[in-house]
């Protein structure tokens, strides 16, 4: 399937407002994505640094981009009261149930997230479901001083050295992982890499295609990376010259 550009979608960066970065996408019959930016999902009390994301949420109103995370059948409920603020609400079961979606939008990367809401009637079963993209950079001039892994929240996060936490940079179809043989540590070792060369100023996705060292590779395939741990610039850099970080 050749890419359709479609004419009422474009790009929409703008350094006044942010960096998302975006392009969109539409894919028939109709299912409205990003071109570019990598689609996240996770739960937001799986871990303090997923929480500490999702408190800084700001609740607004649905608009393109939150459209582009949900499906077409789901798309209409993002106008959909919850059942807390109307039990008669079209996504509410029984008065008490509930399936509605909420929209938020980071307010330092104007990201969009739109929350999935599940509640069984009786409330024996209840859970928020965030969905949202992965930036392409970093904010203009920030520094990444500490790269998290999240085990718990399955997340792999950057803090700044202004003290803030972003997803960490991913592009569509390139993810991060850790504790196995594949592409998922293999795209982090990367990333690591490029990092410590750019003495943490560029976290921007798009790594080469070549293998990275082995030393970093043989690291974030190892059980060694695969637990929740805080990981500095620092350590990065030891990491590359040694294959450890301690």
């Amino acid at each position: 399937m050749t890419y359709q550009h479609h004419q009422d979608l474009h790009l929409t960066y703008s350094p006044e407002r942010g960096y998302w970065h975006f392009m969109l996408y539409i894919e028939p019959p109709g299912h409205t994505g990003s071109a570019i930016n990598a689609a996240q999902q996770l739960d937001a009390s799986a871990s303090r640094y997923a929480a500490e994301w999702r408190d800084r949420l700001t609740l607004c109103a649905p608009d393109a981009l939150h459209v582009s995370l949900v499906t077409p059948d789901d798309a209409p409920k993002l106008w959909h009261p919850c059942v807390y603020d109307d039990p008669d609400s079209p996504s509410a079961i029984a008065g008490d149930g509930c399936v509605c979606w909420q929209t938020f939008r980071d307010p330092i990367t104007w990201l969009p997230v739109a929350v999935h809401h599940y509640r069984t009637v009786t409330g024996k079963h209840e859970h928020w479901k965030y969905h949202t993209y992965a930036p392409l950079a970093l904010p203009d001039g920030e520094r990444l001083t500490t790269l998290i892994i999240d085990r718990e929240a399955h997340m792999v996060w950057a803090r700044t050295d202004r003290g803030t936490l972003h997803i960490l940079p991913e592009k569509q179809a390139a993810g991060y992982g850790t504790g196995y043989h594949g592409s998922g540590p293999t795209e982090l070792a990367r990333m690591i890499e490029k990092i410590v060369a750019s003495d943490g100023y560029d976290a921007a996705p798009g790594t080469p295609n070549e293998l990275p060292a082995d030393t970093v590779l043989k690291w974030t395939s190892s059980q060694a990376a695969a637990h929740t741990q805080e990981l500095t610039l620092h350590q990065l850099a030891l990491l590359c010259r040694t294959g450890v970080v301690a």
